[in-house]
């Protein structure tokens, strides 16, 4: 099957392997180390990186600082607030988390309750909106100019996904004043009155000087969340945010640095190899490369690990969920798949992990370069239907018909 597909659409990168024994068991290969364009499943590596480097219980925080000039007086708070960004990539309205993140954030108007709960009523002084833990730029790298389409404005400091209101109607092009400007919304919501502007700078020396004073905190939900909603719906915001919060720590943090930090981290742990290469967070530049065994070491390493191996598996859709959602359906199968899908005009790809109805594990990844998608995503439904059935099973070889080359 495998083969025979390959041998007609040379732009194919195939890797299947048994995983439940001491060492993986090749079961179809074809071309297992030729770089190609991953798409999407480019989001298990980010997954992976900000997994081993954050933890799977890491949370995003955004703090609400006042200055040394900021002076409270009874239910008055006067002088400038400044709102510090920290790259939460899901840092929202309840409205718009309800409505397009499964209720996943909604925690912005955290902040304001807060004041109001320690008797503050009126704020008079500008809110300072901070997103410079991020550089400028609001792209992922070498992406093509309509690429803005599929992933809203990034930002160190953005809400509601740097959409315009609770919809995603619009985007903001200036997500920190957006964000900001929904904090004064929530403060009046809250019952607090505000005079002043909304306006973007930074928190002088990052909010740690000892005359900064915090006023309020909220944290987002936990990384494994946040990545099982980025790996469901293939989101590409959060994922390019994700990735660029790996480079906070060099302040602003870049893209490129990001990137550069998941390749060598994958590599060490010798799971990339030398041709691969990762340029974004989402796998929408074509300038990524994958082979589908890279991905294949990867989806083994997680199902050997039970910290962030399996964070990672969990958060992938199962059959019928997510972008899987009219793919593996059969009630036999379903439940047996975890898989991320990939798709850009002449590349269809798909990896993860199948259980067999034997109980025994296979990481699969087949990535397709070709004008016939459909024809790929065939071939990648046909082998993981096969593997859940049990055809490759140990001591089933003899009669499978399966994905062997």
């Amino acid at each position: 099957m495998v083969t025979a597909w390959g041998d007609g659409h040379p732009g194919t990168s195939v890797a299947v392997w048994r995983i439940d024994g001491a060492r993986p068991v090749v079961v179809a290969q074809y071309q297992p180390e030729r770089p190609t364009i991953p798409a999407s499943t480019m989001k298990l590596v980010t997954a992976a990186g900000a997994l081993l480097e954050l933890g799977p219980r890491h949370r995003y925080e955004t703090v609400l600082y006042g200055g040394p000039t900021t002076r409270r007086n009874g239910r008055v708070l006067t002088g400038p607030l400044y709102l510090r960004g920290s790259g939460d990539p899901v840092l929202s309205t309840r409205a718009y988390a309800n409505a397009h993140l499964d209720g996943l954030g909604g925690h912005l108007p955290r902040l304001a309750r807060h004041l109001r709960s320690v008797g503050i009523r009126q704020v008079r002084g500008p809110i300072v909106a901070d997103g410079t833990i991020f550089d400028l730029r609001r792209t992922g790298p070498k992406w093509r100019p309509h690429y803005w389409r599929f992933a809203a404005p990034l930002s160190g400091l953005t809400s509601n996904q740097s959409h315009v209101g609770d919809g995603q109607s619009a985007q903001s092009s200036t997500p920190e004043r957006r964000t900001g400007t929904r904090l004064r919304s929530a403060l009046r919501g809250a019952g607090i009155g505000h005079r002043g502007r909304v306006v973007t700078g930074r928190t002088p020396e990052g909010g740690r000087d000892p005359g900064y004073t915090a006023l309020g905190r909220t944290t987002s939900p936990p990384l494994s969340r946040i990545l099982e909603r980025m790996n469901h719906s293939s989101d590409n915001h959060i994922a390019e945010t994700v990735l660029k919060g790996l480079a906070a720590g060099e302040r602003p943090a870049t893209s490129t640095a990001a990137a550069a930090k998941v390749e060598r981290r994958l590599r060490e742990s010798r799971v990339l190899g030398a041709r691969d290469r990762v340029v974004d967070g989402s796998g929408l530049s074509r300038a990524n490369t994958l082979s589908a065994a890279s991905l294949a070491r990867l989806i083994t390493a997680a199902d050997r690990d039970s910290g962030w191996g399996s964070a990672l598996i969990a958060s992938l859709p199962r059959g019928g969920e997510g972008t899987l959602v009219r793919r593996f359906r059969s009630p036999k199968v379903k439940n047996r798949v975890r898989a991320k899908t990939g798709f850009l005009t002449g590349v269809t790809s798909l990896a993860g992990r199948v259980v067999s109805r034997g109980g025994h594990r296979y990481a699969f990844a087949i990535l397709i370069e070709a004008d016939n998608t459909s024809g790929g995503r065939r071939l990648q439904d046909g082998v993981v239907n096969l593997l859940a059935r049990g055809v490759e099973d140990p001591g089933k070889e003899a009669q499978s018909t399966g994905p062997r080359g």
